[in-house]
């Protein structure tokens, strides 16, 4: 009997087991085009946020103080490590300062680029990062990175001066002085 719950795997006209049931040709059609533009709108959605993601990291960027010539620009999104014997410490400029033990364990925030902190004659000196992790029973984490004249870029030594408050120097060309009497961009002809 056809009538019976159990039809053997028999099925409605047009009707497939497990599926919903199969819609004409027209109705397939719109839902064929209805997936084709979500689809579309998804992927020009997902395009305009990582535009705007760009552009507000641009505008970032250009508004950041990279110094009084600009000298710190290439330090911009960098990230430099120094190993001591329990942690390694990374400073990335302008973003972040954090510590990670060498014997497993999970990063700690030792701050988060706040400003320029030298003295007034010449704030680009050392760098503040702030709002780091809260230590227990106690204030933010934050990190004091003295600059100093090296051919290169470098973590050169860390420190923790006073109950989470670390100190960092770091070495870059971007705060050395030309030679006194040689102007920028002249030359001695041989």
């Amino acid at each position: 009997d056809d009538d019976d719950d159990d039809d053997g795997g028999k099925h409605e006209e047009g009707e497939v087991a497990g599926d919903m049931p199969a819609y004409d040709d027209e109705t397939r059609a719109l839902i064929a085009a209805a997936e084709s533009a979500r689809e579309t709108y998804q992927t020009a959605d997902n395009r305009k946020r990582d535009l705007e993601r760009e552009l507000g990291d641009l505008e970032k960027y250009l508004s950041a103080n990279l110094g009084s010539e600009h000298e710190f620009s290439p330090l911009h999104d960098q990230c430099y490590e120094y190993d001591d014997r329990e942690y390694t410490y990374r400073l990335c400029v302008f973003n972040k300062s954090t510590q990670r033990p060498k014997k497993g364990g999970r990063e700690v925030s030792l701050g988060v680029w706040g400003s320029w902190s030298g003295p007034p004659s010449n704030p680009y000196q050392a760098m503040k990062y702030e709002e780091g992790e809260k230590c227990w029973n106690g204030p933010s984490r934050s990190t004091l990175v003295s600059l100093k004249c090296g051919l290169t870029e470098a973590v050169l030594s860390t420190s923790e001066p006073s109950r989470c408050e670390y100190a960092m120097e770091f070495s870059t060309p971007a705060v050395c002085e030309p030679p006194a009497g040689d102007a920028v961009g002249q030359h001695e002809e041989l």
